[in-house]
């Protein structure tokens, strides 16, 4: 499916707790780059460790990632509890903070899976809907990036990886990116003060996660900066050249594009290293052949085709091959390493 190219640069979700016989024909034939897990994937460690090996046994071994920022966003509350969220541990300082990563990470390792989507380095601000769901870390660009480096420390103690989130800040945004497209209309001054954080972090995590959001100084006020070549090169001019990745396609924010297969081939098009397709599993194949057709027809989309599956997937090789460089924890140090996160973050 996949001829010329060692992957697809998709992160895919997969339907439930197990890899039946015709979803693993469909990987290995498609070949994503990655598997996001969600809480429909999970049920017990034993499992999701069974789930993660037979996802390693792929050729090429896929990058398997979650979400786990923690509060409202944790795809691990059946197996450990609640985590605090980023603004209570933020609000608790950076031992909580440090705590809060560091739970993750062993949470992660401990399961298998090589990158936690996290930190939101996103800007509290009153009308922002990610400060109100508990998600920011600080309202200030230098707390921000603190606090975020010290989240990543707590997840690269485990060997886990993390991930910049949501380019180039959806900290001022008021609505939900699931349910619709926002716009965001400050000049390059305004701007400047939520990218700092991006700018800050982009070397020492090298992955960063491009939002649904129109944002026209950056030089697009019709499509969202996901899908805009001029955004997504800004993106691409950050410190270290980060891998980039769309958020997930199929939000609500993207309805007035199209069907998924059009969403992929518009992300890659614009310079995305990666794609996120969280639900249509039985829409794989399709987006496969459909990336296909692109790159024989047009020399240009096959460039940045090609671009994005080395780029991507030589990120997938290097976080594989550090998987194993830390002991696993067992399941009783994470449970210790949750509660310790829970304690850190209670106000004093």
């Amino acid at each position: 499916m996949t001829p010329g190219w060692e992957c697809l640069p998709l992160i895919a979700g997969i339907p439930g707790p197990e890899l039946d016989d015709d979803q693993r024909r469909v990987l290995e034939s498609v070949r994503p780059a990655g598997i996001i897990l969600f809480g429909r994937n999970v049920v017990t460690p034993d499992q999701v460790r069974e789930l993660t090996a037979a996802l390693d046994e792929l050729e090429p071994q896929p990058v398997i990632c979650i979400d786990l920022e923690g509060g409202a966003v944790n795809r691990l509350a059946g197996l450990w509890g609640n985590l605090p969220s980023p603004s209570r541990a933020a609000a608790a300082g950076r031992r909580a903070v440090r705590a809060l990563g560091e739970a993750a990470g062993a949470a992660c390792c401990a399961l298998g899976i090589h990158l936690d989507l996290a930190p939101a380095v996103d800007l509290e601000t009153p009308e922002g809907l990610l400060a109100r769901q508990g998600r920011t870390l600080s309202d200030d660009p230098e707390r921000a990036v603190t606090l975020g480096a010290v989240f990543g420390e707590g997840l690269s103690s485990w060997c886990v990886a993390g991930c910049l989130k949501h380019f180039p800040g959806l900290g001022a945004v008021p609505v939900d990116t699931h349910e619709e497209l926002p716009v965001l209309g400050m000049d390059d001054a305004g701007l400047a003060v939520h990218l700092a954080p991006f700018e800050a972090l982009s070397e020492s995590f090298q992955l960063v996660m491009m939002a649904h959001v129109v944002v026209p100084v950056l030089g697009d006020g019709e499509r969202p900066v996901s899908l805009a070549s001029a955004a997504v090169r800004r993106a691409a001019e950050l410190p270290g050249s980060p891998v980039l990745l769309s958020d997930d396609l199929e939000m609500g924010a993207l309805d007035a594009v199209g069907g998924i297969e059009d969403r992929v081939v518009a992300a890659i098009a614009a310079g995305n290293h990666g794609v996120i397709v969280s639900k249509q599993f039985d829409r794989l194949e399709s987006i496969a052949g459909r990336l296909q057709a692109e790159a024989a027809e047009n020399p240009r989309f096959r460039q940045s085709l090609e671009n994005a599956v080395t780029r991507l997937g030589t990120y997938q090789s290097s976080l594989c091959r550090a998987s194993g460089a830390v002991p696993v924890p067992g399941d009783a140090t994470v449970a210790q390493l949750w509660e310790q996160a829970r304690r850190e973050a209670e106000p004093r």
